[in-house]
């Protein structure tokens, strides 16, 4: 109390009872608190906050009151609080209490677990379900999403309210790999960009695979499947010889891999932009991911090529591919400024101007209709 009086704030001595619960689940990472239900005498104190009201701080437990809280009484000093004062001669007299806690009717909550029963029970009522849901069918789709928080730092920004932090990708990366093998251990596995949240520079990652419902692979080598968590010291060297490789193969004149770079252009004005007394290595910005990426472009050079582009369209008839050329102001590709893949950032914007009825617009295949078998076997086999 003496704490926040002398801070200005109105403080009261709090007396009364605190009940304490077994918790439903034990702790991970730290006690878990009292083994059985109990109640006992307690005392905290509470400070009147303007537009809050009194608000009671437990400094045994080092948190705010809460509904295991029970005041009885509340005084300026903790001496008058207590029921009866004054003197006692020497008398013969035993004084005795007892409390508990009972607990009435118990409403189910996310956090107790099920019983073994019950867990059965509700996979008896979840078959019966899919077997009444097929014999009238009814088909299904997902229309929200299951949401992930890491069991060891539930409060943690990334888990809250920021859209990336240390661990979350990774944590994804994992769970999606597991749900993969065992779903669809020879799915089609693509990661892309999903959602964009108004407010955040970029959109949030898409972990995505495709499997069929007939059994049949789409993807059987594995091996060919980069480990995210590797470094193979891939350059845009290798991306070069990589492209080539690939017009090769699909009969393409390997002229049309061309180099992409950082637009040197706008990075020499947000240079110039800067204070006077920072470097772009070092511009303390309050923009983290655009500190960032200025510190990345200059410490790599802007003259540095940053990968390779081969452009693919399939020809009219849909048996083939075809390239050409890139027509662009300077005959550099001078990729939007970010820090997006390479395939995020293509200048698109800057190609030869066309009319709409020039514009060649891809429009996509209604996915009802009934395919041919795709030639030469499922992707990644070789």
């Amino acid at each position: 109390m003496q704490l926040l009086r002398n801070l200005g704030l109105a403080a009261r001595f709090v007396s009364g009872y605190l009940i304490q619960l077994t918790a439903d689940v034990k702790s991970l990472d730290g006690p878990s608190g009292t083994e059985v239900d109990f109640t006992d005498l307690h005392a905290w104190c509470e400070v009147y906050l303007p537009g809050a009201g009194w608000i009671g701080l437990d400094a045994t437990s080092g948190l705010f009151a809460g509904e295991g809280h029970i005041p009885l009484a509340c005084s300026p000093d903790p001496s008058s609080a207590a029921p009866i004062t004054g003197l006692v001669e020497p008398c013969e007299c035993e004084f005795s209490h007892e409390m508990s806690v009972e607990r009435i009717w118990e409403a189910p909550r996310v956090t107790k677990p099920y019983t073994d029963e019950q867990w059965l029970a509700i996979q008896a009522l979840g078959r019966q379900i899919d077997v009444d849901l097929l014999e009238a069918d009814v088909r299904l789709t997902m229309g929200g999403e299951p949401t992930f928080v890491a069991i060891d730092d539930p409060d943690g920004p990334e888990w809250n309210t920021a859209a990336l932090g240390t661990n979350k990708r990774r944590l994804a990366g994992e769970l999606f790999q597991r749900l993969r093998q065992h779903y669809a251990p020879q799915g089609l596995l693509h990661f892309g960009q999903g959602k964009w949240y108004p407010g955040e520079q970029l959109p949030r990652w898409s972990l995505n695979c495709h499997w069929r419902r007939d059994g049949v692979p789409v993807w059987r080598n594995n091996a060919l499947i980069a480990d995210e968590h590797e470094d193979y010291a891939a350059d845009a060297l290798l991306a070069g010889r990589f492209l080539a490789s690939v017009a090769e193969r699909l009969k393409l004149p390997a002229r049309f891999v061309f180099p992409a770079y950082e637009d040197n252009f706008y990075y020499l004005w947000r240079e110039g932009s800067l204070p006077l007394n920072v470097s772009a290595e070092d511009s303390r910005l309050e923009d983290a991911l655009e500190r960032e990426r200025l510190r990345k472009v200059f410490s790599q050079g802007l003259d540095k090529v940053i990968g390779q582009v081969l452009p693919l369209a399939r020809t009219a008839k849909g048996d083939q591919w075809q390239s050409g050329r890139w027509y662009l102001r300077d005959n550099h590709c001078r990729l939007v400024p970010g820090d997006s893949p390479l395939g995020y950032r293509l200048p698109l914007a800057s190609q030869p101007w066309v009319t709409a009825a020039e514009y060649p617009f891809i429009h996509a295949t209604d996915p009802n209709q009934d395919f041919p078998e795709l030639g030469g076997g499922s992707a990644g086999s070789d």
